[in-house]
């Protein structure tokens, strides 16, 4: 295989003498060579080595125009470049030692004296090529070595890349988690010494009957910023693990802003803050296909910040309706952001600066949790602000749509106040539970009552005038989602609500496949029940 490698390399001959030239060609080519050049002109071997690139030279020393040595000089670049290796034979007449000691020193690989013996030129012209392909075949070999070499430099480097950004990725995250846990033990950890610290005081007699109505308020803004703070958590580890779960259906935007205005505006009055929500009249009659839910937590979490951060002054709610795009923005005159915290406010456990931690109670989750959310509803956020006078948080939103009023109408379940009690069927296996909310409702519902699926779906049987059913899910016998499909098959327009402690990833979706209307988790505020109530028809006071 390597003779028949070296029969195909290219040898060029350089003599003056025609004949001299003929003898080599013939010989060579007896030997078996095929690719062989000649010239009698020296000063074509230049342009004949750039163009046939042969790798064995056969050279003249004595002849016109350009002697041997000449030829050699111009031929040096090459011989000289990295990764190549032209030998050069040197065959000529003069016999002198002067002379062949400056062919060697110009770069001759050997030197062989006329007359010449045809078998010795055809050795060492085959021992010049085997050389040749031997250190082509180590440059070869070096070319590989060195690109492993730069494979593995670059592989190297990209593995420190890797494991700075692992390291540094680490570092967030120890300090994301004592952040985590330096706010979950404070906003866990103050609230219930509110409630444990006040709530033997109300049992004691010897305070009064209004110094316990202080404690009983306490204890409820205590027990709501616990039960927030709760919700914050569960909220954004639903939305980093990726796990928070649409469930897009048609409702009426105008409805949750009005629900969003009656939950803060008390809020607003006692700080003395003045709120308002304008909308254009389009809105009022469009039923838009997306999260109700969702949307409703952006909106609650956006405002519950605007609150929190303004002293004085106001907050504006206004929404835009472009083609498929609802797009809401929140004002308020608070303290404002520095421009050089803007891009950092939608991280989490972040405020404005270190002592709002302590000035503004909170988690420190509320933006981060508005900005996974919106985004998760394939919206986008953002925010203007100036330090001192205020900020406004915009996000959009995609949302499709219907604009027929009449149709909308039909669709809602809206329904006006009957003057008989409404009869409505709470399904609770917790004593407590179903004693708060029988207490809460009685006066104005009939409330009848079961302890388990089974129960639920015979009572549903034989009452065809229960109204709407409150169904917790885990109960005995028969679970709740279990009890609403079968109740769902004769009584397919009955609104039931899941009312459950259940709120982790995709209990709401559950919830609301097995054929729940609505979804709501404990604890719950009496007056977002009532709301939920109204939106059925029940009017609990």
């Amino acid at each position: 295989m390597i003779d028949s490698t070296l029969k195909n390399a290219k040898i060029l001959i350089v003599d003056d003498k025609e004949a001299n030239v003929e003898v080599l060609e013939g010989f060579l080519e007896m030997q078996g060579y095929t690719n062989i050049k000649s010239t009698t002109d020296p000063r074509l071997v230049e342009s004949l080595n750039k163009d046939f690139a042969p790798d064995v030279v056969l050279l003249d020393l004595m002849m016109p125009h350009l002697s041997g040595f000449e030829v050699m000089e111009q031929l040096k670049p090459s011989t000289l470049k990295k990764g190549s290796y032209l030998p050069i034979l040197v065959l000529t007449a003069d016999i002198t030692t002067e002379s062949k000691q400056r062919a060697l020193a110009n770069g001759a690989t050997d030197f062989l004296t006329k007359p010449f013996d045809l078998v010795e030129v055809g050795l060492r012209i085959k021992n010049l090529l085997f050389t040749s392909y031997l250190m082509q075949q180590a440059e070869n070999q070096n070319q590989i070595l060195e690109e492993k070499v730069k494979e593995r430099t670059r592989e190297l480097h990209e593995t420190n890349i890797r494991l700075v950004l692992a390291k540094d990725k680490a570092e967030a995250s120890d300090r994301l988690k004592t952040s985590f846990m330096n706010n979950i033990s404070h906003e866990i950890r103050t609230p219930l010494n509110g409630i444990l610290g006040f709530a033997p005081m109300i049992l004691d007699p010897t305070y009064s009957v209004s110094e316990k109505h202080e404690f009983l308020e306490i204890l409820q803004i205590s027990g709501q910023r616990l039960m927030k703070t709760v919700s914050d958590y569960m909220d954004i580890s639903l939305i980093a693990s990726g796990t928070m779960e649409m469930n897009n259906q048609k409702f009426e935007p105008a409805e949750v802003l009005d629900e969003i205005e009656l939950e803060f505006r008390p809020y607003c009055i006692s700080k003395n803050i003045s709120l308002s929500i304008t909308y254009p009249d389009i809105f009022k009659t469009i039923e838009i296909n997306s999260d109700r839910f969702l949307l409703k937590k952006v909106l609650s979490y956006l405002i519950d910040n605007a609150i929190k951060f303004t002293l004085q002054g106001e907050i504006k709610v206004g929404i835009a309706v472009k083609n498929n795009i609802l797009e809401f923005a929140i004002s308020d005159t608070g303290i404002g952001i520095s421009n050089e915290l803007i891009p950092i406010i939608f991280e989490r456990f972040t405020q404005v600066d270190e002592s709002n931690t302590r000035r503004f109670e909170g988690s420190g989750l509320g933006l981060a949790i508005a900005k996974g959310i919106t985004e998760l509803l394939g919206g986008s956020i953002k925010v203007e602000s100036k330090k001192g006078e205020g900020s406004t948080f915009c996000f959009s939103i995609p949302a499709y749509w219907e604009n027929d009023h009449k149709e909308i109408r039909e669709k809602s379940t809206w329904k006006e106040p009957t003057k008989d009690k409404d009869k409505i069927l709470i399904v609770e296996d917790d004593t407590f539970s179903f004693h708060f909310l029988y207490l809460a409702l009685n006066a104005t519902i009939q409330v009848i009552h079961a302890q388990n699926g089974l129960q639920a779906v015979e009572l549903c049987q034989s009452n065809p005038d229960i109204k709407l059913v409150l169904m917790d899910i885990k109960l005995p016998k028969m679970n709740g989602l279990a009890a609403t499909q079968e109740i769902k098959k004769f009584r397919k327009d009955m609104p039931i609500i899941a009312f459950t402690s259940y709120a982790l990833a995709g209990d709401r979706k559950k919830c609301l496949d097995a054929g729940c209307d609505e979804y709501i988790t404990k604890p719950l505020a009496l007056d977002d029940l009532f709301r939920v109530l109204k939106r059925f028809g029940i009017y609990g006071k």
